[in-house]
């Protein structure tokens, strides 16, 4: 049987995801190593965690439009290089805490584009009762990032030293950029394009982004993301300290340990993605494959995050993230099928304004547990508000999300000139 196109256009989304996310997640496996040796505690660490995601938040909408209208192809390259460059500058931050600040703030904003374009590619790829399982191919290389930077980034710690993790992720980037610019391509050709839910050619319609950002269900899911991202982040960029620091593994333990969380969140994203869609190819609603069931799952991941941090066992915690990561991950489908269900070719603005719900939360959350783990030594009211805020992006996604398309009057959406 010939290997379809979009199946290797697939492959390339997901290890740029692998690769960025590999470059997210570094400076959290190398910050209880860091911290000590520049003088900075969890509060200050928790600010340099949250200029990155600064960056991502800010120029996610400018991405996402973006990738609507241009090229995703060169967008992604561009993209990579970008956010590649400055992971391999990000040792000099050292020097200065402010300049550590705009290493991993630039960073941030280079890695923005990342998913909204990849959506717009699968979007125009992937027939619809494959969308589901498309995009968390591409979003898996999230936790893939996460399952090979454990154990590599702590065996490159202890063999040479921290700011060799980050040469060694920037040359990774280097090398996708080298396959993509040779393989990938923006559009499919006619074959492939025939059950796709993009326009096949011609120019982009323009909405306007106040008339995106006014939409019940554009605004519904990007408020229930912003809760879900606060919860998940916190749990990405904390666990290998809290696993250090909390309950006291070494560091290369951590490394080990700390991988079964991610797989959770590995087995879970992409299971997500194939329930979606087998669903729907049964005939069940949109409401219900892509909306409905996700939010079930989302919420039944709370209590395992509260769980983790209430066990006294050390190793029944890190199940219990395991449990959470992996619960959670199931619903996150619906945070990037939705989209394209919505307005195709829309897709990248819809899922870049979703993105930065879910990043402000994120923005929020690794602050919020670095300055109250700083002041009181406690390290489960962090977690536990976690928990209560994925519990509430749940609902959220279910009261204020319709999963229909959006009705846009004539004045709304213009043609392109």
């Amino acid at each position: 049987m010939r290997w379809p196109p979009r199946y290797t256009i697939l492959l390339l989304l997901f290890l740029l995801s692998l690769v960025n996310y590999i470059d997210r997640v570094n400076i959290s496996i190398a910050a209880p190593v860091m911290m000590p040796e520049l003088g900075w505690d969890t509060a200050l660490f928790g600010v340099v965690f949250s200029a990155f995601v600064c960056g991502y938040a800010l120029f996610m909408i400018p991405s996402g439009r973006l990738a609507d209208r241009w090229s995703p192809k060169t967008l992604l390259a561009c993209a990579c290089f970008g956010w590649s460059f400055f992971t391999l500058l990000t040792p000099l931050g050292a020097h200065g805490f402010f300049l550590m600040l705009a290493l991993r703030f630039l960073v941030g904003v280079f890695e923005a584009a990342s998913l909204p374009a990849t959506t717009v590619i699968n979007a125009r790829w992937v027939p619809r009762h494959e969308l589901g399982i498309a995009q968390m191919i591409a979003v898996s290389g999230v936790f893939a990032g996460q399952l090979i930077a454990y154990p590599i980034s702590t065996w490159i710690i202890g063999a040479f030293s921290w700011p060799a993790v980050f040469y060694a992720n920037a040359l990774v980037g280097f090398v996708w950029i080298a396959a993509w610019w040779s393989i990938g391509s923006d559009r499919p050709p006619a074959e492939e394009a025939a059950g796709s839910q993009a326009p096949a050619s011609g120019p982009a319609r323009v909405v306007p982004l106040r008339v995106l950002v006014s939409a019940r269900a554009v605004l519904g899911l990007s408020l229930s993301y912003f809760f879900w991202a606060y919860a998940l982040t916190m749990v990405i960029v904390w666990l290998p300290t809290y696993l250090v620091q909390a309950r006291e593994f070494t560091l290369q333990q951590m490394g080990w340990v700390g991988m079964l969380p991610v797989a959770g969140g590995l087995v879970g994203v992409l299971g997500g993605g194939a329930l979606s869609d087998r669903l729907l190819r049964r005939g069940v609603s949109a409401t219900w494959a892509r909306k409905g069931v996700p939010a079930v799952l989302i919420a039944a991941s709370a209590p395992f995050l509260a769980l983790a941090v209430w066990v006294d066992s050390p190793t029944s915690a890190v199940w219990a993230f395991a449990g959470f990561q992996f619960a959670t991950t199931l619903g996150l489908v619906a945070y990037w099928s939705i989209p394209v269900e919505l307005d195709a070719s829309q897709a990248g603005s819809i899922a870049s304004i979703c993105n930065f719900g879910g990043n402000l939360g994120g923005f929020v959350s690794p602050i919020v547990a670095g300055f109250v783990v700083a002041q009181t030594g406690d390290w489960a009211a962090p977690f536990y508000t976690a928990a209560l805020a994925c519990f509430v992006g749940a609902v959220l996604l279910v009261l204020l999300v319709p999963v229909r398309p959006l009705s846009l009057s004539a004045s709304d959406a213009e043609d392109a000139a």
